[in-house]
C-alpha cells in the first residue's frame, strides 16, 4: 500500500511504488560547491517523505566502481533525476556530463528531469528545453513534492515538462558565427569577436581563455599589402601597359614600313632590314606576349589571393580545433565571413588512431594533430551542411546516422 505523507499542512501526496528496476524515487545531481542547501533540501524530504527513496552521490555510490559506473547505475534505477543548477553546477565537467547521461541514457524509458534554478547560470544545453524550478519561490518545497510524487506518466505541463527529444545531439551546429569584418574586401581575412564567449557555445565551452586562445588562432592570418588588391590601381596598371605594347607595335611597323629597302642611312651608319628586325624583335616578343600575359596575371591576382585567404583561414581554424576539441566543439570555416560550430566528441575517433598507430604516444600523437589540422575544418562544414562529398561509410563508426572523424579523415586520404 503506498505511503500517504503531508507536505506543508495543505496537500496530501501519495508516494508513488517503485517499479521492478527502481531502487530511487529520485536522484540528485549537484555541485559540491552547493551540497550545504542540497544536504538541508534532502534532510527536509526525508523528514517530510519518510517512504521516498532518495539518492545522492555521496552517500549512495558504491566504492570500488568507477564514478561514471556509479552515476549510470543510479541515475537508471531512480525514477527521476532532479538537477540543481547553479555557476559551481555549469562550471563542473563532472555534472554536465552527468546531466547529459541521465538524459541520454535514462529518458529513453521515460524518466523525469526536474531542473531546479538555485542560482543564476547559463543553463546546460542538455536541459535547456525544459522547465524548471525557482529555488527562491516561496512555493518551491511544495512544488517540488508534487512533482516528485507525481507518477511519471501522469506528467504533465502543468506540473513540469517531461523529457522530449534533447537538443543536442552528435554533430549538431550549434551556433553560425558571422565574421566582424564581412562587409570587407574579398581578399582580406575574417575577423571574429573574442570579447566573450557566444551565448550558445557558454553551455559547452566554459573556459572563456581557451575560447579567445582558439579564435584568436584564426584571426592571426596577415595577408601582404599589394596596390594590386584595388581594382583602380589594376586598371590604370593595364592601361599603361597598353600604351607601352601600341607605342612599341607602332614603332616596329613604322621601322619595317620605312626602311624597306635592303640597305638604309640612318644618322651616317648603314643599316641593313636584317639587322632592324633583330633590334625589334625584343621589343615586338614584349608588345605581343609578355604584356598581354602580364595583363591577365594582375586581373586574376585577387582571385588567386582570395583563394589563398581561404586555404589559409581552414587551417588556422583546424588548429583551433585543437584547442575546441577538449569541449567537444569543432569549428568549420568554409567562408572567410562565417564559421561554424558542431558538437561532436572526438575520444572514440582518437582511441582509434591509438590502437592503428599501435599506441606509439609520439607517432600517435603527431598524426592525430596533423589530422585535426588539415580535416577538422571541412569535417565540421560537412556536419553543419548535413552533407558529405562522398560514402565513406567504413567501420568502424563513432556517429549515428553520419560520417565519425576517423571515417572521414580516411575517405579524404583514399579520394
Amino acid at each position: 500500500m503506498d505511503a500517504v505523507a503531508s507536505v506543508d499542512n495543505h496537500l496530501t501526496y501519495s508516494v508513488p511504488p517503485l517499479g521492478k528496476d527502481d531502487k530511487y524515487h529520485v536522484f540528485v545531481s549537484y555541485s559540491s560547491g552547493d551540497s550545504i542547501w542540497v544536504y538541508g533540501l534532502i534532510r527536509k524530504l526525508e523528514d517530510t517523505l519518510p517512504d521516498l527513496k532518495i539518492c545522492y552521490h555521496e552517500r549512495d555510490f558504491l566504492p570500488g566502481k568507477t564514478i561514471v559506473d556509479n552515476m549510470v547505475d543510479c541515475i537508471q534505477s531512480s525514477q527521476k533525476t532532479v538537477v540543481v543548477m547553479s555557476p559551481d553546477f555549469v562550471r563542473s565537467r563532472w555534472c554536465l556530463f552527468e546531466a547529459k547521461l541521465s538524459i541520454f541514457r535514462d529518458c529513453m524509458v521515460h524518466k523525469a528531469i526536474i531542473p531546479i534554478m538555485l542560482k543564476p547560470c547559463t543553463i546546460p544545453i542538455h536541459i535547456s528545453h525544459m522547465t524548471y524550478l525557482e529555488a527562491e519561490d516561496d512555493n518551491f518545497f511544495e512544488k517540488l513534492s508534487q512533482v516528485l510524487l507525481t507518477p511519471n506518466e501522469s506528467m504533465t505541463p502543468s506540473t513540469l515538462v517531461h523529457y522530449q527529444n534533447s537538443v543536442l545531439y552528435e554533430g549538431k551546429t550549434i551556433l553560425t558565427l558571422p565574421a566582424v569584418n564581412d562587409e570587407s574586401e574579398s581578399w582580406e581575412p575574417g575577423k571574429y569577436s573574442t570579447s566573450s564567449v557566444p551565448d550558445q557555445l557558454r553551455a559547452l565551452v566554459d573556459d572563456a581563455e581557451l575560447y579567445k586562445e582558439a579564435i584568436e588562432i584564426i584571426n592571426n592570418i596577415h595577408p601582404s599589402r599589394s596596390y594590386l588588391y584595388s581594382t583602380c590601381c589594376k586598371v590604370i596598371f593595364c592601361i599603361i601597359l597598353f600604351f607601352i605594347a601600341l607605342g612599341v607595335f607602332a614603332m616596329l611597323m613604322g621601322s619595317i614600313g620605312t626602311f624597306c629597302a635592303p640597305t638604309i642611312i640612318y644618322h651616317n651608319v648603314c643599316l641593313d632590314l636584317g639587322y632592324l628586325i633583330i633590334m625589334f624583335l625584343p621589343f615586338a616578343l614584349i608588345s605581343l606576349i609578355f604584356i598581354p600575359a602580364i595583363c591577365t596575371i594582375v586581373i586574376v591576382y585577387k582571385s588567386k589571393t582570395t583563394k589563398n585567404i581561404s586555404q589559409e583561414m581552414t587551417l588556422k581554424t583546424g588548429e583551433a580545433n585543437l584547442l575546441l576539441m577538449r569541449a567537444s566543439v569543432l569549428a568549420g570555416c568554409r567562408s572567410k565571413s562565417q564559421l561554424y560550430f558542431v558538437y561532436v566528441s572526438l575520444k572514440e575517433c582518437k582511441q582509434t588512431f591509438d590502437n592503428t598507430f599501435g599506441g606509439e604516444k609520439v607517432l600517435t600523437t603527431t598524426m592525430w594533430e596533423k589530422a585535426i589540422i588539415n580535416y577538422s575544418s571541412d569535417y565540421a562544414c560537412c556536419l553543419a551542411k548535413k552533407h558529405f562529398p562522398f560514402d565513406g561509410r567504413e567501420p568502424p563508426g563513432h556517429l549515428e546516422g553520419e560520417l565519425c572523424f576517423c571515417q572521414y579523415v580516411a575517405a579524404r586520404l583514399k579520394n
